[in-house]
């Protein structure tokens, strides 16, 4: 069964828009059922990195001034970057673009650098990057994420 983020990130992809903020990945799991076991930023990332799914790449999208998660497809592989390494062995699965390779030089290293950029907004529910500003999700938003989750949460409490 996909997870949770891959079926978001697919999904945005399929309607052609680059990537998710991590706030907005990991608020989701608020309209999973009470039996999903949360992820924080670290957890998210090694499940990434371990994955078996679609290639994930870390970057930053001009638009919203901000760090986002994507589906690394046919149409980014041209992008520069590298595999960066999980507990000191090599992954190809979590993909770190050149332009946010200031993050670390390895899965954990990057995970504390994002965990100590969005900590803040994720545990004050902002998960929702607007024009520089953060917020809760809008009703648009709310809408998508229950169409992503109903087919695979058939129960998703949204």
């Amino acid at each position: 069964m996909a997870k949770y983020w891959e079926v978001l990130l697919l999904r945005w992809r399929a309607d052609k828009l680059d990537g998710l903020t991590i706030p907005f990945v990991l608020g989701s799991q608020n309209y999973l059922s009470s039996s999903h076991t949360y992820q924080g930023i670290e957890d998210l990332l090694v499940d990434i990195a371990t994955g078996d799914g679609s290639e994930i790449y870390i970057t930053y999208c001009m638009n919203l001034k901000e760090i986002i998660l994507g589906v690394r497809d046919s149409s980014k592989m041209s992008i520069a970057g590298h595999f960066p390494p999980l507990e000191k062995r090599n992954q190809t699965k979590l993909f770190l673009t050149s332009i946010v390779n200031n993050l670390g030089d390895d899965v954990e290293t990057i995970s504390l650098a994002l965990k100590e950029r969005f900590q803040d907004c994720i545990d004050n529910a902002n998960f929702s990057k607007g024009i520089d500003k953060w917020s809760d999700y809008n009703g648009k938003e709310k809408a998508f994420l229950k169409n992503c989750f109903e087919s695979l949460y058939p129960k998703a409490p949204l």
